[in-house]
């Protein structure tokens, strides 16, 4: 008898196809530590791990701190943010992220965050290798006596903004990141997404991403389920940076970031990107999946010949809708199990594998989109079907299990086996 029965398990992965690699996405509890001098060139620079704070000084004048972070690639980013608002001395940081050559400027900021100075979705630009961070007081000529750094990694390869999306009930849903652009003459563009009670968001706009001047001087907001507006932030200037960090949201349901000018303006080239980061991690709607034996017998366990059908589906549980190709593929044993039918008809399948890729598009709220196969029991065995969904929009990989026992016969009851 074939036994290799897995328990039911779920894992979340972040699955980029398109340049084959696979990265768990787990929570990073918020930790602080101390700089470690000298730190003064990238070849001493301090390690900074995502979502960790790190607490340091421009001391004495002319100082220069540098981190190290981790590279993905370049589909993925992070937004770093400098907290000097804290010093007795200068409050004048200059912010650089550096490429893994340790001297190529990727991104330069001083001054942009309500709170100092920040790092709005920069990509990797040499993949997975090591970037930096770069601290130094701007001038070079005071101390800054105490500050925080740190960053958080995210999918910085950008979804377009889907016109029209001028009002936060009209927002586009938002993804990690967004590419837009302000134009005609006041327009405005909204993201909306599902925020629950108590999180953390942090928005982050570079309102130049292409670097070669904007004639817009962004605004960002933050919208709350009520249309109130939670914060709204203008602090850089012409083709500047925005950032904002809300701490407790005060309600779940739909919430909404938007991006205009601060003048009423805009221009075919007001370009933008824009993005969010929830709870120092990647945001996503609310969904669940499963994958179902629907029709056992009495016991949970079927005979030989017995026709077998199993049900895997996904359920849009937020109050946004989920947009993009839902994909949903499964595995099964053909020792086990032969094929007989599937509902809808599959886009693919071979031998172990059956594949739904691009029959659905789009899930509303609390849509449920299911798929049925019809399998004949054919050897005993005990094992799993495995779902595989996708939603294409939030380049999710999100696996379960449907455990089965097949058995080739009962013993009947002893009056019945001695009946005439």
């Amino acid at each position: 008898m074939k036994s290799i029965r897995v328990s039911a398990r779920l894992s979340l992965v972040i699955a980029l196809a398109t340049i084959g690699w696979v990265m768990l996405v787990k929570s990073v509890p918020a930790a602080i530590v101390s700089e470690s001098e000298p730190n003064d060139t990238p070849e001493t620079a301090n390690p900074l791990s995502n979502a960790t704070a790190s607490t340091g000084s421009i001391s004495p004048t002319g100082d220069v701190d540098y981190y190290a972070l981790g590279g993905l690639n370049t589909t993925w980013g992070f937004i770093a943010l400098l907290d000097t608002i804290s010093s007795t001395g200068s409050s004048a940081g200059q912010l650089q992220a550096i490429g893994s050559d340790g001297s190529s400027v990727l991104q330069a900021d001083s001054g942009s965050w309500e709170r100092g100075s920040g790092i709005a979705l920069q990509n990797y630009a040499n993949g997975g290798d090591t970037h930096y961070l770069r601290v130094n007081e701007v001038g070079d000529d005071a101390a800054i006596t105490s500050y925080t750094i740190r960053y958080y990694q995210t999918v910085v390869a950008s979804q377009p903004e889907a016109e029209p999306n001028e009002t936060p009930t009209a927002g586009t849903p938002s993804s990690f990141t967004h590419s837009g652009t302000i134009s005609p003459t006041g327009d405005v563009d909204c993201f909306a997404f599902h925020g629950r009670v108590g999180d953390t968001i942090l928005l982050a706009l570079n309102g130049d991403p292409e670097n070669d001047g904007s004639p817009i001087n962004p605004v960002l907001e933050l919208i709350s389920p009520s249309d109130a507006v939670l914060k709204s932030v203008n602090v850089s200037g012409t083709a500047g940076r925005e950032f904002i960090e809300y701490a407790g949201l005060p309600d779940t349901g739909v919430y909404a970031y938007c991006v205009r000018d601060g003048a009423g303006g805009g221009d075919p080239a007001a370009t933008y990107r824009v993005g969010l980061v929830r709870n120092g991690g990647l945001y996503f709607p609310s969904y669940t999946f499963s994958a179902i034996w629907l029709n056992p017998r009495p016991g949970n366990y079927a005979l030989i010949d017995d026709l077998m059908s199993f049900r895997l589906s996904v359920t849009n549980t937020s109050p946004i809708s989920i947009p993009g190709n839902i994909r949903i593929t499964t595995d099964y044993s053909p020792t086990c199990l032969s094929l007989v039918s599937v509902v809808p008809s599959a886009t693919t399948s071979s031998t172990g594998y059956i594949s739904w890729d691009g029959q659905k598009s789009g899930l509303a709220p609390g849509e449920v989109y299911s798929v049925t196969m019809n399998m004949r029991a054919q050897a005993r065995c005990s094992d799993t079907v495995f779902q595989d969904l996708g939603l294409a929009y939030y380049f999710i990989g999100t696996g379960g299990y449907a455990d089965y026992v097949i058995y080739g016969s009962l013993y009947l009851p002893i009056v019945l086996r001695n009946a005439p």
